[in-house]
């Protein structure tokens, strides 16, 4: 897989560069769930980052087509051999960002993450980290996302009201991902909680995922209305299925 070969790549540019201390590799080679069109994905620790260019850095992998920094602030390349890569590149003096993580992502196997650690400081980072899955399955967990889901079927129901076609097509996406967030829980299912739509088609059953597609929708004013009567139905399943407060129910029928 060129992905491979582009990932040891990274790894070798990175030993023979005085200036990286720890190379963290994250996403779906870390999981064995990578395939051809997987993107390489990495946090890159420098020692120095005066007068550092990242894609000085990165073209030393493969020639890069375009370069740029996204919206959440990644390093992205997109290579001539049209493999996406992410970059973010720290000083090794902020290293302990991964503790922050702990409770809020699922870690990999700290093995497959950890490709470059010249001083041991990202293995002892990684060692500090003791929930490497979170628990998705709680009282307080589904009550948030009930919550949630609530606000945004509000907001979806009043857009669609003010004709806004265009805005409640948005707005439908949103809804759609604390469905899926519900559903995922229903079925105990949680693997790939942070992207919920990752291999959704491999991770539910064939009668959840047939109800999860009824509500979506193009931008026809009458699919998007039925879209939303079907995110209200297979809202008020799931309440029903999680034991949702009655109050929030009660608020669901009458958005109903």
């Amino acid at each position: 897989m060129t992905q491979l070969l582009m990932i040891d790549s990274t790894k070798s540019i990175a030993l023979k560069d005085e200036n990286v201390s720890a190379v963290l590799m994250y996403g779906s080679f870390t999981k064995n769930e990578a395939d051809k069109y997987s993107d390489i994905e990495f946090y890159i620790f420098l020692k120095n980052k005066e007068n550092f260019s990242g894609e000085k850095w990165v073209s030393q992998i493969y020639p890069t087509a375009l370069y740029f920094t996204n919206e959440y602030g990644s390093e992205v390349a997109i290579f001539e051999n049209l493999i996406r890569g992410e970059f973010h590149f720290l000083t090794v003096n902020e290293i302990n960002v991964i503790k922050s993580w702990e409770g809020f992502v699922s870690f990999s196997d700290f093995r497959e993450m950890n490709i470059v650690d010249k001083e041991g400081l990202l293995t002892k980072a990684l060692n500090q980290i003791k929930i490497k899955s979170p628990e998705r399955i709680t009282g307080e967990n589904i009550l948030f996302l009930g919550q949630s889901l609530l606000n945004v079927l509000m907001i979806t129901h009043n857009l669609l009201k003010r004709q806004e076609y265009a805005h409640a097509h948005q707005s439908l996406s949103n809804v759609q991902k604390y469905l899926l967030w519900l559903i995922r829980i229903t079925t105990k299912q949680t693997n790939h909680w942070e992207s919920p739509t990752k291999s959704l088609e491999k991770d539910i059953e064939n009668g959840w995922y047939s109800e999860f597609r009824l509500t979506t929708s193009d931008l026809d004013k009458e699919n998007l209305k039925i879209a939303f009567e079907k995110s209200l139905h297979l809202s008020k399943k799931l309440f029903d299925q999680l034991n949702i407060p009655t109050d929030l129910k009660r608020l669901l029928n009458r958005i109903g």
